[in-house]
């Protein structure tokens, strides 16, 4: 994972302004990520589960027309996310940019690295298994997360199978699957294959994509050369200007639903497809290698880090001082 160590904070000045530096910055809400991670206590880890986690995650095996995958809108070349507004599901062809044809999913697709950390906060404290996952909030870890797209009609699922279908037909697959009794066999002691483990498998994928030593965790432990003067006055100026009182803790997110005023997508609009969050709130997005995924906001219509919404987003704050 050293590809995506990477430091955000000169990139989001833009939004949030030059301001003087303040004496510590790493004190006031933000900090390194713990290097070790908490698994919930009914899903501990193993290097077997990981790895049917990740056959599963690049398998479209999963998906109602078996021709779409997680990989196919959590892509490791993009940053385990993908370079489109607004993702593509069932019946698409190609990646990220190059992809076509397929059914329009109404949000953009957040990365799926360090997820194993949802929830933290500036104490490094969480429970993995009553964290928020999506951009709504509506999942509660990821094993919880792990079966909503192959239920979506639009992402996974297809028109061939309802939703009350799609994972007994799933489940199906693979237990007519060799290779897969195997590895269930490996990963949980025995061949049962179900939905339960099914999440468990991805989970503790999902949970092994972790970036939690860039030169921003080391600097917040004490390493002051592992970031550069113009990186240093970034997060004093980040930090002056408010914008930690939402993405807060070393996650760079308070993980609430907040309402701010963001363009709508004509895709989405053209489509028919009205997306009001919650309530018209949306959760407050990591910034941890940022600039690895764009585009930006819930529904991707800020395609760099000096668009409109995050200069909103910097007088939000300014009204709430």
């Amino acid at each position: 994972m050293k590809k995506l160590s990477a430091v955000m904070l000169p990139l989001i000045l833009a939004a949030c302004g030059g301001a003087s530096p303040s004496d510590d910055p790493t004190s006031e809400q933000v900090g390194s990520l713990p290097l070790t991670i908490i698994e919930p206590a009914n899903n501990p880890s193993s290097a077997e589960k990981v790895a049917l986690g990740k056959q599963l995650f690049w398998d479209p095996i999963l998906s109602g027309n078996q021709d779409v995958a997680c990989a196919t809108c959590h892509h490791p070349d993009n940053g385990y996310a993908e370079h489109i507004d607004v993702s593509m599901g069932v019946g698409g062809v190609g990646l990220s940019e190059a992809r076509i044809s397929g059914a329009l999913v109404k949000r953009n697709s957040p990365t799926i690295v360090n997820t194993a950390y949802n929830g933290i906060d500036e104490n490094s404290n969480y429970d993995p298994s009553a964290t928020v996952m999506f951009w709504d909030n509506r999942a509660t870890s990821l094993e919880d997360q792990a079966l909503d797209p192959i239920r979506s009609k639009e992402e996974m699922r297809g028109d061939q199978f309802t939703e009350a279908e799609i994972l007994d037909e799933v489940v199906s697959r693979l237990n007519a699957n060799g290779d897969y009794m195997t590895l269930f066999t490996e990963a949980f002691g025995d061949s049962t294959i179900n939905d339960e483990r099914i999440a468990q498998a991805l989970a503790a994928f999902e949970r092994s994509l972790i970036s939690a030593n860039s030169p921003f965790d080391r600097y917040a432990r004490g390493d002051e050369s592992a970031l550069t003067q113009q990186q240093v006055r970034g997060l004093n100026a980040f930090i002056d200007a408010g914008c930690n009182a939402c993405h807060s803790g070393p996650m760079f997110s308070d993980y609430a639903l907040h309402q701010l005023t963001v363009e709508t997508n004509p895709k989405l609009t053209n489509a028919g497809i009205d997306d009001n969050g919650v309530d018209g709130k949306f959760r407050t997005p990591s910034l941890r290698n940022v600039a690895l995924t764009a585009p930006y906001m819930h529904n991707g219509t800020e395609r760099t880090l000096h668009g409109e919404d995050t200069k909103r987003c910097h007088c939000f704050l300014q009204r709430r001082r």
